[in-house]
């Protein structure tokens, strides 16, 4: 019969398999009981990256990342990277002979998101293990567990790319641990790195942020820190590199988009990775001053490539909307919203984000200073300096603190209950506590003010219905709420005038006019962008904006009742009705 202690090696030793399939089985049990399991998530990303790996699977080039469907005649070039494409088309491809293509396609978005949370399981557990103990092991397991437990960015049909970058940054992060500068860690850091930056440019401040670090230790280091940075900006070079070879067509080489993987981006990554690793190799015994005018100069080529190629991407992308879709579409993205956007009604979806990214910043820093594995909590000093930043600025980044923050509340904690830290050691419970985020929602709930606005429940607007009545209909571009255009894409044979993709600039613009234009001058404009139907549903947010804030215009109209006679109903599900355009 096992013993206490033989389990307690057990666990220890198998620590990451336990705390991943605790992790992955809870995932699983949630879609179960939903009975959503097998279905796409319900982000709506989720349903246009499906859309983008079906016409993969169908057939579509490799390179060809336009949609043809969404937006005005031409349609919308998308920016998002096949790198994460990949794995999920091929899981459904290597299935399709067992199962066929639709089980197959099931069974991929399922796996996908199951696959991507057990890096940043293992990730962490690895970080845990370089840091030492088996408490901080537990502990480490304990958050991550109470992170990702029910998690949408990890449920079985989530398959947008975010989950894929939290995991290759956690990476990133525990691949520079350790104070013998591990080759093989920096190794997977470097590469990690680049292909974090390589799906999607979100990630380019944390990217940045984690190769400054590694050069500004070699500067102030020198020797014992070449070889470290040689392999990780050998590394990042060549992952980015070869990420740049395998999605980038040939033809558009010379093309900057400064939304994604391009020439211009390339090029300053691969100065600064090679940059790094050749300055590294040939200066690491010259004295300090020279170490840093090294960096600063590799710098400087960096630098002079995003000049000399794209000096638009150093600012935001978003600049490029029109001043109408900044103020009426962007604006009413939730997740671009500053995170204090939901003061004084909500305080508990600002707690919820922010203060466990708040507190794990103030570990990382105490630890820091208390010199307990000073270089490691200065990497998540930075980290969460950052996260809270951009938190602060858009909401959606909240994530990425609250999951840099695990290691430092988990070395806190552990730390304090030895005796290590100076601060009393049954606090190390209250930090452990109040390293759960739903402790956070659950202390602003408890302050929420008894007036506070309550959510707007979603009315899902293409129900089962609806979308049959729109498939039996003759393929036409629709304009709708942007909210439903991935739906129909995925699941009817029509094209959408608009969504909510930034690059979808002439469909968003062309959509705001129409809505808020009188009816008798949105005939021309609908037939100026080919729109065959219109349609409309009163429970959506989005029109609902629309008709109070412009009372006079067509889709007021057509929600109060009154359809001009250039419309004619076409079809309708429940409070969805669809209008056919006449000519």
């Amino acid at each position: 019969m096992p013993t206490r202690s033989n389990l307690s090696d057990l666990a220890a030793r198998h620590a990451g398999l336990i705390l991943s399939a605790a992790v992955v089985i809870s995932l699983m049990t949630n879609r179960i009981l939903s009975g959503e399991f097998g279905n796409i998530g319900l982000d709506t990303d989720d349903i246009m990256r499906l859309v983008q790996v079906r016409e993969l699977l169908d057939g579509k080039g490799w390179y060809d990342l336009w949609q043809l469907r969404l937006g005005p005649e031409g349609g919308t070039l998308m920016h998002w990277s096949r790198l994460v494409d990949l794995p999920i088309a091929s899981i459904a491809f290597l299935l399709t002979p067992l199962v066929g293509q639709e089980t197959a396609i099931a069974a991929a978005i399922s796996a996908w998101p199951l696959i991507s949370v057990l890096i940043v399981t293992f990730s962490l557990v690895a970080g845990a293990r370089v840091l030492g103990g088996r408490l901080l092991l537990l502990f480490v397991c304990l958050m991550t567990f109470s992170l990702l437990f029910f998690h949408p960015r990890f449920l079985p049909g989530a398959i947008d790319h975010h989950n894929l970058q939290l995991g290759l940054l956690a990476a990133a992060a525990v691949g520079q641990f350790g104070d013998a500068r591990r080759l093989r860690g920096y190794a997977l850091s470097g590469a990690a790195l680049a292909l974090a930056a390589a799906i999607g440019v979100e990630v380019y401040i944390f990217v940045a942020a984690m190769a400054g670090f590694v050069a500004l230790d070699w500067a102030l280091t020198g020797e014992p820190a070449r070889k470290a940075a040689v392999v990780f900006g050998a590394s990042f070079a060549s992952t980015l590199t070869a990420a740049f070879l395998i999605t980038v067509n040939p033809l558009d080489y010379g093309v900057v988009h400064c939304d994604a993987l391009s020439s211009v981006s390339l090029l300053a990554g691969v100065a600064g990775g090679a940059g790094l690793a050749l300055t590294a190799q040939l200066a690491s015994l010259r004295p300090m001053v020279l170490r840093l005018a090294a960096l600063g100069l590799v710098g400087v080529f960096c630098l002079g490539f995003v000049l000399l190629l794209g000096p638009h991407c150093l600012s935001n992308p978003l600049n490029a909307l029109s001043p109408e879709a900044r103020l009426l579409w962007l604006d009413r993205v939730t997740e671009a919203h500053p995170v204090f956007a939901d003061w004084p009604a909500r305080p508990a979806n600002i707690l919820f984000r922010l203060g466990p990214v708040l507190l794990g910043l103030g570990a990382a820093a105490y630890l820091a200073w208390k010199a307990i594995h000073r270089r490691e909590m200065l990497i998540f000093v930075l980290l969460l300096t950052i996260s809270a930043a951009l938190t602060i600025y858009q909401t959606r980044f909240y994530i990425f603190g609250q999951l840099f923050a695990i290691l430092p509340l988990a070395l806190l904690a552990a730390k304090t209950q030895s005796g290590e830290t100076g601060l009393p050691r049954l606090s190390y419970m209250l930090v452990v506590l109040l390293g759960f985020p739903t402790s956070w929602a659950t202390l602003g709930i408890m302050i929420t003010p008894k007036t506070a606005v309550t959510e707007t429940e979603i009315v899902r607007c293409l129900t089962p219905e609806a979308l049959a009545a729109l498939q039996a209909l003759p393929a036409g571009r629709i304009l709708a709420s942007p909210n439903d255009t991935p739906d129909l894409l995925l699941e009817t044979p029509h094209s959408a005038l608009h969504g909510n993709y930034h690059r979808n600039t002439a469909g968003i613009d062309a959509a705001i006019s129409i809505l808020t234009v009188p009816a008798e001058d949105a005939q021309s404009k609908l037939a100026a962008s080919r729109v065959s139907y219109v349609m409309v549903c009163p429970g959506d947010q989005y029109l609902a904006f629309f008709a109070d804030y412009a009372p006079d215009g067509l889709i007021a109209r057509l929600m109060a009742g009154e359809v001009p006679g250039w419309l004619e109903p076409a079809a309708s599900a429940g409070e969805t009705v669809v209008y056919r355009v006449r000519p």
